[in-house]
């Protein structure tokens, strides 16, 4: 009975309600975001009254068995935990979802509250006062999930019930790896209860760093929420994305005329053939993301280049067409001064002989990064 209990939970489980909630919204929110299929993730893209359904619907689905087991079981804290992390498990790990899923919090602490509201009433104010220190519900959730098996041990829970928890928790903070990293490099997005829309520059560096992430870590593509978005990434209209690292030009990749119905997803595009398709660079690698810094332009006008005079280095950007294709382009830098310094920094990052026949356009841009 304990094993059909567990299998039944794992199925309970692994319903992904954000993700059917998003597409009933006509969003996929594994595109958008951070990708995740968990209430946070929803509340950002699809607001506050989606994510709190799915809060709600996600901790159900680990309170539920757990509760049920609990009170057939008169109270056996060993099977309740059994069942609780398979209900867990399911979410992580969803049938539904192609054993994908989302991050197990809002399911475990349903689960927890079954099983010991005791040790909820410990662990939940950790999460809150971590929360609104930083703002952040990836560090508030990876603490949480940490100090559970700690508190279990207090509590006097069976050392087998301890050992299943520290387990889960380990399962929990290791599905929060990317946040971990976005949140040593400060760049984890903070979640504020009065939304806010980004600034122009925050909501173009978020694409270019989400589309690099995805297609590198996933091999796919995000889905931009022009919901969420300023109105200049709403219109159509031609970008370049350049990734740097170390002070130095990792990728880049961009053109003069749109490709795509909307600058969000002109970036989204751009950032992604920067990462993978720049035939000047190899691919940009995992272990790169934590090193990499993404700046976006946005082309507000352009025309070939008559005369050297007619690009001034401190508003202008340079590009240069070879061969068919955009291969260097030089924004306005401090250090660069006169036009033919300029010109000549374009050939040398592109590789163009001096002597080669190229094309080059005066650029008007707006760096945003």
């Amino acid at each position: 009975m304990l094993l059909l209990a567990m299998v039944v939970a794992f199925w309970v489980g692994a319903l992904p309600f954000g993700y059917w909630i998003g597409r009933l919204r006509g969003v996929d929110v594994r595109k958008v975001g951070s990708g995740n299929i968990g209430a946070t993730n929803v509340f950002r893209t699809l607001g506050a009254k989606a994510g709190l359904t799915v809060l709600f619907l996600d901790a159900l689905k680990g309170w539920l068995p757990t509760f049920v087991v609990m009170r057939a079981s008169q109270g056996d804290s060993f099977a309740g935990v059994l069942v609780g992390v398979s209900a867990i498990a399911g979410h992580l790990f969803s049938p539904f979802l192609g054993f994908k899923g989302g991050k197990g919090i809002a399911t475990g602490l349903g689960a927890l509250l079954a099983l010991s509201p005791t040790l909820i009433a410990i662990v939940l104010p950790v999460w809150a006062v971590v929360f609104l220190l930083t703002r952040w519900v990836s560090l508030a959730s990876i603490v949480a999930a940490a100090l559970v098996p700690f508190v279990s041990a207090y509590l006097g829970l069976s050392p087998y019930a301890t050992a299943i928890l520290a387990v889960a928790a380990a399962t929990v903070v290791w599905k929060h790896r990317a946040n971990i990293r976005r949140i040593l490099r400060g760049e984890e997005p903070k979640l504020m209860l009065r939304k806010r829309p980004p600034s122009l520059e925050q909501a173009c560096v978020d694409l270019a760093r989400q589309a690099v992430e995805r297609i590198v870590l996933e091999g796919t593509r995000i889905e931009p929420n022009l919901a969420q978005l300023p109105r200049e990434l709403r219109m159509p209209g031609s970008v370049f994305v350049a990734i740097y690292q170390d002070n130095e030009v990792r990728a880049l990749m961009g053109s003069l005329t749109p490709e795509k119905p909307t600058r969000a997803h002109e970036i989204v595009y751009q950032a992604v053939r920067a990462a993978i398709l720049d035939t000047r660079y190899p691919p940009i690698e995992a272990h790169e993301l934590p090193t990499l810094r993404y700046v976006v332009y946005l082309v507000e006008s352009y025309e070939p280049l008559g005369e050297v005079l007619q690009v001034d280095p401190q508003r202008d950007g340079v590009l240069v067409e070879w061969q068919g294709e955009h291969v260097a382009l030089v924004p306005p830098l401090p250090d660069v001064r006169t036009p033919e310094e300029q010109i000549a920094l374009a050939y040398a990052r592109g590789g163009i002989p001096r002597e080669a026949s190229a094309r080059v356009y005066r650029v008007r841009l707006q760096r945003l990064g």
